[in-house]
This record gives structure tokens, C-alpha cells and sequence, in this order.
């Protein structure tokens, strides 16, 4: 068994070598993509349905310094994240909806049954946290114009458990601040990227094993 012995230990120095490679080029890209999303603005493209479509960089970040960095700093988005046993994605998006002018046209004008001409013309403009509305009012109409309706949203998607030793079940949260916002629907994937072999617990098991045994017969 000794002469197996020197390919053994090439074996595991191979492996070895291949997976402190694989972290350090991790940590490199993971860096340089942090950088480029902590420094990158949103940008617009027209996706292929022909609507638009807003994009920015991801931020990685570790369990630990995902509390450093977003949570401890955020006591609305700590108390979401409270609801996770474990959490695997946040996406956070302030947005607003922006209607065209809305037109309502009378079935019979105002005063259209009296001798007089009945004229007139009401402007104002309604401003609360959650929505902003202008309108005109005439003798023939009602025109609501600007209406616009803000919100952030807060998605977050983790693994949730009922109790502390319950099954733990991956799950999307979408939270907007808007009360006059709801939900209507949710399709929710992710895409399971499988570890390399040499990430596996049962590889390391098996050379282990190999290794060991090679020894004891010596």
C-alpha cells in the first residue's frame, strides 16, 4: 500500500489547491461586485415585453454583515427580517404610480335644463402622505389630473419555522407601505445552484477514510 500512499497525499494537496483557488477568487468577485453596488445607481432599459425595466447591481453580503450593514440600521426592515429563521434575499424599492389625466364626461351638462347658460370651472389640488391628486370640475366634467400614489416595497425571501424545532419552510414576504396598495398576486422561484464536488462533506469523508486506512496499513 505505500507506493499508493505519494498519490494519495497528490490527491488531497490537488484538491486543496483547487478549493483555497475557488475562495480566493470568490472573495475577489464577491469584493468587486459589492463595490460596483454600493456605487451603482439605478438604470432603465426596454425589456423584451417592450416596457420598462429598472436594474441595479446586487449586494453579497454574509449573514453577519447583513445585520451590520442593513438591519442594525434599519429598525422597519429588522422587524420584517424578524419574521425568518434564516434570510436569504432583501429587495427594497421605492416606487410610484403616475396616471394620465382621467376624464370623466357628464351624461347632461350642469344646467343644461335651465334658459340660462350654466357655465363654470373648479381647480384644486389634494396633497396626503399616500397619494397627491389635481382636478378640474366644469359644467360638462371632471378631470383628475396629476394622481400619483407612492410606496416602498420590501421583498424578503427566507426560510420560516412555526416553532423552534418545526420543519423550516422558504418563503417570500412583500411589504408595502402604502396601505392603499395591495397584493394581489405572488410568483415566487429560485434557482438552486449545486455545490462542486469538492464542496461536498461526503468527498472529504471518503479521502479521510482513504487516507486513513492507507496509514493503518503501513
Amino acid at each position: 500500500m505505500k507506493k499508493y500512499f505519494p498519490y494519495l497525499i497528490a490527491v488531497i494537496l490537488a484538491v486543496l489547491l483547487v478549493y483555497q483557488w475557488e475562495k480566493n477568487a470568490s472573495e475577489s468577485i464577491f469584493k468587486t461586485a459589492n463595490l460596483n453596488a454600493l456605487t451603482d445607481s439605478v438604470s432603465y432599459y426596454k425589456n423584451q415585453l417592450g416596457t420598462s425595466t429598472a436594474s441595479i447591481h446586487t449586494l453579497q453580503l454574509e449573514a453577519k454583515d447583513l445585520k451590520k450593514v442593513i438591519l442594525e440600521k434599519d429598525k422597519k426592515m429588522a422587524a420584517l427580517t424578524s419574521e425568518f429563521s434564516k434570510v436569504r434575499n432583501i429587495i427594497s424599492l421605492k416606487s410610484e404610480a403616475s396616471l394620465p389625466p382621467v376624464e370623466i364626461r357628464y351624461e347632461k351638462s350642469v344646467g343644461s335644463d335651465s334658459t340660462q347658460p350654466f357655465k363654470f370651472e373648479r381647480t384644486g389640488f389634494n396633497k396626503t402622505y399616500w397619494y397627491s391628486m389635481g382636478y378640474k370640475v366644469t359644467q360638462d366634467s371632471l378631470i383628475i389630473y396629476p394622481l400619483s400614489i407612492p410606496t416602498e416595497t420590501t421583498i424578503i425571501t427566507g426560510f420560516k419555522r412555526k416553532w423552534l424545532l418545526g420543519r423550516q419552510t422558504l418563503s417570500t414576504d412583500i411589504t408595502n407601505s402604502n396601505p392603499y396598495i395591495s397584493v394581489q398576486q405572488i410568483k415566487s422561484a429560485e434557482v438552486i445552484i449545486p455545490a462542486p464536488l469538492y464542496k461536498k462533506w461526503y468527498v472529504w469523508l471518503a479521502i479521510g477514510v482513504a487516507g486513513g486506512a492507507i496509514m493503518a496499513s503501513n
